[in-house]
């Protein structure tokens, strides 16, 4: 279920952990455009290898196949893990 929140506002997030040389986290909006990532309101973990989310982003790795750990909100997961397979085609 997604909520509508103030730009600038922080929502409902997911933390993204991309593991490996280059990696990182971040805090990913997952209510408006607008919204801020906020640890306090994380839904949902993904952890990805860094090989494995250039794969995923490049389209030849499908969600399901990339998704090594996972925890919490499904769809929040499901959702993100399918905009980044969608950068392949921008």
């Amino acid at each position: 279920a997604r909520h509508l929140v103030t730009a600038g506002a922080p929502g409902r997030s997911l933390r993204l952990e991309i593991e490996g040389s280059g990696g990182g986290q971040w805090l990913i909006p997952l209510d408006a455009p607008g919204a801020v990532g906020s640890a306090d309101h994380e839904v949902a973990h993904v952890a990805l290898d860094g090989v494995e989310f250039c794969h995923l982003a490049a389209g030849h790795l499908t969600p399901r196949e990339a998704a090594a750990g996972q925890r919490g909100d499904r769809e929040a997961i499901r959702d993100v893990l399918y905009a980044a397979a969608s950068l392949s085609r921008m």
